[in-house]
């Protein structure tokens, strides 16, 4: 089971380019995301699929993706969706 905990706080995705990590079979990455746009909010923009290659490995076909707020609800709402997810 993803854990809110092991994703880190909402200051590191405001300055990093990406979190990763992985729940046995689950593999997954957590970004800072901005459509374009004048109008663009930052979102969350969470990537999972299934182990055991990375993120660049994997083709972009192979991933489901999913955007959130950038909130800390946000980041909440994409851990239950990830682990929710049958991989």
């Amino acid at each position: 089971m993803i854990d809110r905990g092991r994703l880190l706080s909402l200051g590191y995705y405001k300055k990093a380019p990406s979190f990763t990590g992985s729940d046995g079979n689950k593999c997954y990455k957590i970004e800072k995301f901005k459509e374009e746009g004048e109008d663009a909010v930052d979102m969350f923009k969470a990537s999972i699929w299934k182990g055991p290659f990375s993120s660049d490995k994997t083709p972009d076909e192979e991933k489901q993706v999913r955007l959130a707020p950038f909130t800390e609800e946000g980041l909440v709402e994409l851990v239950d969706w990830m682990n929710s997810l049958e991989i």
